[in-house]
């Protein structure tokens, strides 16, 4: 295993709150194309962070696919694919995508993918008619409300892409307080579209909201301004938390069709179920295992018996209605 700090130029090791993001995206991609394979001849995904082919477990060692690869390998499969990453990330990538497209046609954008996202887009134009699922795989705000907005608008149709977003109060926290923390406000505003959030990180300073309220308020402005702004029929979010029990981050689920949202949301529900025993696991294993540089943005230490409470979908709400708002 790695440790970040070796720089050997390695992949980073990933949790198992990261392996259990990608069941669900596993057990999703199918059910979202066996819905939509008998209505279109064409089927689209979008991946705008790609990252690595290849992910490896920090606690084991082992290696587990990356979102590519697992959206290369679902059955029924797509039929489109585009791919934003970074130099060399993006060559590396489409090295490895190449033998297992099967002829299907797909590209990698390199470069920023709030940058790439105009031209991915226009590439994709002639089938812009066909089911979509885009996958906004970022770790703090490096998204653009731009972006979502413009793969929102993207089909053309009854329905919008779905989007599954990360979104991570926890990280934005560590940015916001930080030496550049000026700097960091504005980035702030642009993933938002807005800089009402600073309403929610006011209250939070000023105590009059806990750190899990404030984590759940940032989470539930977005599905706010997705379902407002964007019109989402439906949103969803799951919270992925760490050894401690503490939320490091949301997965954010955008949607017009009831059957996705119930898809998913049975998807959510399983994920949320195996998620105590993933974690005690990883608490096992930590137990020998060496802690790595990430680790110590929060407190990584097992809290006793933390809480988790069973998962259900839940809608968000209008947040200008909070006491604290004005």
């Amino acid at each position: 295993m790695l440790r970040l700090s070796e720089g050997n130029g390695m992949a980073r090791g990933w949790s198992y709150w990261s392996r259990n993001k990608l069941e669900i995206l596993t057990d999703y991609l199918p059910a979202f194309n066996s819905a939509s394979k008998g209505k279109a001849s064409e089927r689209i995904y979008i991946d705008v962070m790609a990252g690595e082919p290849e992910n490896h477990d920090r606690e084991t060692g082992e290696s587990f696919d990356g979102s590519a690869r697992i959206a290369m390998a679902a059955a029924p499969g797509f039929t489109r694919f585009a791919f934003g990453e970074m130099p060399p990330k993006a060559a590396q990538l489409e090295a490895d995508l190449e033998p297992r497209s099967a002829g299907r046609p797909f590209k990698v954008y390199e470069g920023d993918c709030n940058a790439t996202i105009k031209g991915m887009l226009a590439d994709l134009s002639d089938v812009c008619w066909a089911p979509t699922f885009a996958f906004l795989d970022q770790q703090a705000a490096e998204l653009h409300w731009e972006t979502m907005a413009a793969i929102a608008a993207f089909r053309r149709g009854k329905t919008k892409a779905e989007q599954w977003i990360l979104w991570s109060p926890a990280m934005l926290i560590k940015g916001l307080t930080g030496s550049n923390g000026d700097l960091y406000f504005a980035r702030v505003d642009r993933m938002y579209g807005t800089n009402a959030w600073r309403r929610i990180f006011a209250a939070r300073r000023r105590e009059v909201i806990t750190a899990e309220e404030f984590r759940a308020e940032m989470v539930n402005l977005i599905r706010w301004r997705l379902e407002t702004k964007l019109g989402y029929l439906h949103t969803a979010r799951i919270p992925m938390r760490m050894l401690n029990g503490v939320t490091i981050y949301d997965m954010v689920f955008a949607t017009d069709h009831d059957v996705g949202l119930k898809i998913m949301s049975h998807l959510y529900a399983k994920a949320a179920e195996r998620e105590p025993r993933m974690r005690q696991e990883a608490i096992e294993r930590s137990k020998q295992a060496p802690r790595y540089a990430d680790d110590f943005l929060f407190d990584m230490q097992p809290a006793p018996n933390p809480s988790v409470p069973k998962w259900r979908s839940e809608p968000c709400t209008d947040p200008t209605e909070r006491d604290w708002w004005d």
